[in-house]
């Protein structure tokens, strides 16, 4: 009888041990019997530490799940990462951060070989964000220049296109930036291939209506200004990076309208390769940036005509207001040079009227009135009345643009030498401090100021 009761109690431990497994052992998502309950009750305390920003106690239970049961839940991938970080800036040891660093970038690999199907967070998805923390966290000794992030986001970016998230698109063009300071001669022609890659993709998600997309367009301006200030654009490397292109995609009008941003970042209107590039697009479709080559083009000419008619196009089919100041600003550059005063003035007007910030446009007034003062009146102290009001044009300038305060400043104290004198005025009846309108073409309320 206890021999019976001996084997009955074996056979129901044996039944007992079977019937608890681990998911990684068998290939369940939680295991089974015991270790089932066991991943469970790890999986709930790690997340409910990890969430809590508390990774040093999240850290033993997440191991347990990690090593147990890595296909019960994406929240061991979502905070894994999170938990080694912590681990890794906590630590002291060079070798134990190498190490985590290791670690770390397997947890990405299991995230992909469990959920790199996952319809929203993907494969690509996980690449793009084991890149940025390959940026973040990889020994400086073992990739100075974090050129295995850069092509795994090359790659993403590739894949995803505009679907990428913004934090893809920024690490992507920091570490492109970083590499063309290091190796600006051999690095050029990728650093402006990367830049025309990924701007018209984060124009594309800017544009979206969608609210939290916004972001896309403060990436965009970032990349923009970093690009810009790179220098990578300047003329002589477009023409030679562009000359046969130009021709070769005369059809391409996405292409030519890159090219057209480009060399409007690198302010290179003179170029003859920016000229043909307006032309073709123009004629496949016009936009704001073909009329701007086009009006460029007849400008260097001397083809005023055409190229007020051009600048004028651009405006009508530009879309972003600080671009229509700029064609505005040009025609009143065109219209300075043809002495039509009133023409100019007008055009510089309606550029502060598209950006209120355009210092040239107030400098530019300011001039106007300066070099034209004889038509207002045919009194000569009358005349002098007119630097008042330009003196007004350049105080504004000053004002929107602080920058410019050096060379308006000068302007200033050239133009106060002009100012009529006290006793001229009282003769005429014009008291200091008053208000006053500059008659004729200016027509514009200042204030007295005697010399």
């Amino acid at each position: 009888m206890k021999t019976k009761v001996f084997f009955l109690g074996l056979a129901m431990s044996v039944s007992a041990l079977s019937m608890a497994q681990k998911g990684i052992q068998d290939g369940s998502k939680y295991g089974h019997g015991e270790d089932s309950v066991q991943c469970v009750q790890n999986l709930s305390l790690f997340t409910q530490y990890a969430k809590q920003g508390d990774y040093k106690s999240a850290a033993t239970f997440w191991e347990k799940a990690y090593a147990d049961c890595p296909q019960s839940s994406k929240n061991i991938y979502i905070y894994g990462p999170r938990i080694i970080g912590y681990q890794i800036k906590t630590s002291k040891d060079p070798a134990q951060k190498e190490k985590l660093f290791e670690k770390m970038m397997k947890v990405y690999d299991d995230r992909i070989k469990y959920f790199g199907n996952d319809r929203k967070q993907g494969k690509n998805y996980i690449m793009g964000r084991k890149a940025i923390d390959y940026v973040e966290y990889v020994p400086e000794s073992r990739d100075p220049m974090k050129s295995q992030a850069y092509k795994w986001l090359s790659d993403v970016i590739e894949a995803q296109g505009s679907a990428c998230e913004a934090s893809v698109f920024q690490q992507y063009f920091l570490l492109s930036d970083a590499s063309f300071k290091k190796n600006p001669n051999t690095f050029r022609s990728t650093y402006i291939d990367d830049y025309m890659k990924i701007t018209p993709l984060l124009a594309e998600r800017a544009a979206s209506g969608v609210a939290k997309d916004s972001i896309f367009a403060n990436i965009k301006a970032s990349v923009d200004a970093m690009f810009a200030k790179s220098g990578a654009a300047d003329c002589n490397t477009l023409d030679g990076v562009y000359a046969s292109q130009v021709e070769e995609k005369k059809s391409d009008k996405d292409f030519l309208n890159m090219v057209l941003k480009l060399y409007s970042i690198a302010n290179c209107d003179k170029s003859a390769v920016y000229f043909k590039a307006s032309a073709y697009k123009h004629a496949i479709e016009p936009s704001a940036s073909s009329a701007r080559g086009l009006a460029a083009q007849a400008y260097s000419k001397k083809d005023y005509s055409k190229a007020i008619s051009y600048f004028k196009e651009a405006v009508s089919l530009e879309t972003d207001n600080i671009e229509k100041a700029k064609s505005q600003q040009n025609l009143a550059v065109i219209y300075h040079e043809m002495r039509n005063y009133s023409q100019s003035r007008a055009a510089a007007q309606a550029a502060i009227n598209y950006n209120p910030k355009s210092s040239d446009s107030y400098i530019l007034i300011a001039v106007l009135y300066a070099e034209n003062n004889s038509a207002i009146s045919s009194d000569a102290i009358i005349q002098m009345t007119a630097f008042w009001a330009a003196v007004d044009k350049l105080e504004r300038a000053k004002a929107v643009n602080p920058a410019c305060a050096s060379t308006v400043n000068k302007m200033i104290a050239t133009y106060k030498e002009y100012f009529p004198p006290a006793s001229e005025l009282f003769m005429r009846n014009i008291k200091n401090g008053d208000s006053y309108t500059v008659p004729g073409w200016i027509n514009e309320k200042t204030t007295v100021r005697a010399k």
